[in-house]
């Protein structure tokens, strides 16, 4: 994940794991520390509203960042947001719409690509 406004990238080596969520309908949630981190705080942001499964309406701080996938060459750019008691960073629909999945449940692996 990279703030490219401010040359932050989280982490700073290496790559992070995200939990896929279908049923989030945003780009990616990830948890304060990280935002901060990514001194995403520091930019121009926006609130927003989140429904959790359980029904439970949140409200959300979020800007816009660039994330790298495992292929150097492949990044996006989308609404990175962050709510309270989020724990683990999500990759919801709004980026995997732009990606071709493949779930192997042989491997217990995921791998992600861009849409050609």
């Amino acid at each position: 994940m990279e703030n490219p406004l401010l040359a932050k990238r989280y982490p700073e080596e290496g790559y992070v794991a995200a939990v896929v969520d279908t049923g989030y309908e945003g780009f990616v949630a990830v948890p304060n520390k990280i935002f901060h981190r990514l001194a995403l705080d520091q930019l121009h942001q926006e609130r927003r509203t989140v429904m959790l499964a359980n029904g439970v309406l949140l409200n959300s701080t979020g800007t816009y960042a660039t994330i790298h996938l495992l292929n150097p060459d492949s990044k996006l750019d989308g609404f990175v947001e962050t709510y309270p008691d989020l724990d683990e960073i999500l990759v919801g629909t709004e980026m995997l719409t732009n990606l071709r999945v493949i779930l192997d449940y042989c491997t217990k692996r995921i791998r992600l690509a861009k849409c050609v």
